[in-house]
């Protein structure tokens, strides 16, 4: 399997997140196994990767056993964990991002964020370091190589501009080939997450980033846990054990890297490699995972309208009819009751 980083599949995921929630039907639900223990499904919301390292943790150490849970997690596929939260069809899963959630609640998703893994923007702006872009106005009428969001290309152009570049860059929908299309030339620029930039420098691609917070773009949370209100009204006993065992292994993650990243491995021996793991592991630990409050996976209220306010501005945010908004509340739209310091 070739070294990349396989949280790449958010943007396949950010193409598709204007949700089509009525094509999704069934019901979930919290029910006993067999072993006395209660079921509950966890959908993830991209493939293998390394911060899934605090929910292995958690299942190897028996955290959820302990709190009387059997989870099950749901694969990546084609529907994507907003929709099947929202559906009845997964009891819990991981928001892409902050902005896939909005897109998701907007039009219709009836659901709350409980928890933000990341607690920052994980991926940047990347060139090839001997390409002469010194910063990102350079990128001005240039290619950039992508999934297909609009997100993408948005952020990309608000850099652009940020820095005094006077044209937008041009948007080629390569999906991962994009990475490839960067070290070839054939593109400009793309968005990286930390596993991709090392991916990158190991096939010899030396690369430049940006992060777009230095250039005007709100911080964003990546990896929320989501639950679907109704499943929240009618079972909150299973909701509070399972995001304390969850909450748990995060923070186990953060505290122990070593450990945890040792159940990733155990979990996903085909998917991962050990010197990627590290790599992310330690921008996790470093940044990705540090809340500002010292709460993992804290959230708060600023950030979340802000990013609403961001998508209105680029006129992304629709309603479950269409329509463009203008405005969108987030104060309900996710909760901290659940965490522990």
């Amino acid at each position: 399997m070739p070294q990349t980083n396989t949280r790449t599949a958010v943007f396949a995921a950010l193409a598709v997140s204007a949700l089509a929630l009525t094509g999704c039907s069934g019901s979930a639900g919290a029910g006993d196994s067999s072993d006395g223990l209660t079921h509950v499904t966890f959908a993830l919301s991209y493939l293998p990767d390394t911060s899934l390292n605090g929910i292995t943790y958690a299942e190897e150490h028996g955290l959820f056993e302990d709190a009387g849970l059997d989870v099950e997690i749901l694969p990546w596929g084609s529907s994507t964990p907003e929709s099947l939260v929202a559906a009845g069809q997964a009891d819990f899963g991981f928001a892409t991002d902050i902005r896939t959630a909005l897109l998701a609640m907007a039009s219709g998703a009836d659901m709350t964020s409980l928890m933000a893994v990341y607690q920052h923007v994980p991926y940047e702006l990347t060139v090839l370091a001997d390409a002469g872009f010194a910063t990102p106005a350079d990128l001005a009428g240039k290619t950039y190589g992508g999934f297909g969001s609009p997100m993408e290309i948005a952020v990309v152009n608000d850099m652009i501009a940020a820095a005094g570049g006077t044209e937008s860059a041009e948007n080629v929908t390569l999906s991962v080939a994009a990475f490839d299309a960067l070290s070839s030339k054939r593109v400009d620029t793309v968005l990286s997450f930390p596993g991709d930039i090392y991916a990158l420098e190991q096939s010899g691609a030396a690369v430049t980033t940006w992060d777009s917070t230095d250039y005007g773009l709100p911080d964003a949370y990546a990896s929320l846990v989501i639950s679907g209100n109704d499943f929240i009204e009618q079972n909150p006993e299973v909701v509070e054990a399972f995001m304390s065992a969850f909450q748990a292994g995060y923070k186990a993650a953060l505290s122990d890297p070593a450990e945890a990243n040792k159940t990733v491995m155990s979990a996903y021996p085909d998917d991962l490699a050990p010197d990627l793991v590290q790599f992310v592991s330690d921008e996790q630990t470093a940044r990705l995972y540090v809340s500002a409050d010292g709460v993992v996976g804290s959230q708060d209220a600023e950030i979340w309208q802000q990013n609403a306010d961001w998508l209105i501005s680029k006129g992304l945010l629709v309603d479950d009819s269409g329509a463009t908004l203008d405005e969108f509340d987030t104060a309900d739209l996710f909760t901290n009751d659940y965490l522990t310091r």
